[in-house]
C-alpha cells in the first residue's frame, strides 16, 4: 500500500469521539502525536505556536468546571426563547472531562504587517488573526490524524473556548498567547 492509500484510509476511518475509557493513553504514543503534529506548517513563515498535553485529572476537571461556570454565568444574557436551546447546546462543551488526554494547541498573535500599517478597521489585525487561528486548524488536524493512526480515538473542539480568559490561568498559559482548541483523546467506551 502506498503512502497516499493509507493516508486516506486514515483519514477517512477517523471520526470525532465523545465517550473515552479510563485506559491511559502512553507517554510514547503522546510524543508520537507531537511529533506529527510539529511538522505542520504556520502562517507567516513563523512558528508562534505550541502544544500543551493536560493529563492531570484535576486540571482536566477544572477546565471543565470553568466552562460550566461561563456557561450559567452567562445564560441569563442569551434571549429566553433561544435559552434552553442554548443550554443543551453547551452541554457538549465539556465532555472532554472523561478524556484521559487533552491536546490544546496555543498561539500567540505576532503583528507582522498591522504594526507597519494604520489600521483603523482593524481588518489587518483580524487578518493576522485569522493566519493564526488557520495554523493551529493545521496543528489539530495533523494531532487527529496522528492518533487515529495509533489507534487513539479524538475529537476537535471549540465549544470550551467559550470560556478561554477563564482555562488559560488554569493551564498557566504566558499572558498574550491564545486557546486553539481543545482536543481530547483516549480509547472510546
Amino acid at each position: 500500500m502506498n503512502n497516499y492509500s493509507i493516508l486516506k484510509e486514515i483519514a477517512a476511518s477517523r471520526k470525532s469521539t465523545r465517550s473515552y475509557s479510563d485506559r491511559p493513553v502512553t507517554d510514547d504514543d503522546i510524543q508520537k502525536i507531537l511529533a506529527v503534529a510539529k511538522t505542520s506548517p504556520f502562517a507567516s513563515g513563523r512558528k508562534r505556536w505550541d502544544i500543551l498535553v493536560v493529563q492531570d485529572k484535576e486540571t482536566i476537571q477544572k477546565i471543565a468546571d470553568a466552562t460550566r461556570s461561563w456557561i450559567t454565568a452567562h445564560a441569563e444574557q442569551v434571549r429566553e426563547d433561544f435559552r434552553d436551546g442554548f443550554l443543551q447546546y453547551t452541554e457538549n462543551f465539556t465532555f472532554f472531562e472523561q478524556a484521559p488526554v487533552l491536546f490544546i494547541p496555543i498561539f500567540r498573535l505576532s503583528r507582522s504587517v498591522s504594526f507597519m500599517m494604520e489600521d483603523p478597521d482593524n481588518k489587518i489585525a483580524e487578518w493576522e488573526r485569522d493566519a493564526y487561528t488557520k495554523s493551529i486548524s493545521a496543528v489539530a488536524t495533523l494531532i487527529l490524524l496522528a492518533a487515529e493512526s495509533l489507534d487513539i480515538q479524538t475529537c476537535y473542539m471549540t465549544g470550551p473556548l467559550i470560556a478561554e480568559q477563564d482555562i488559560i490561568p488554569l493551564l498557566k498559559i504566558q499572558p498574550g498567547r491564545s486557546i486553539g482548541a481543545v482536543i481530547p483523546a483516549g480509547y472510546e467506551r
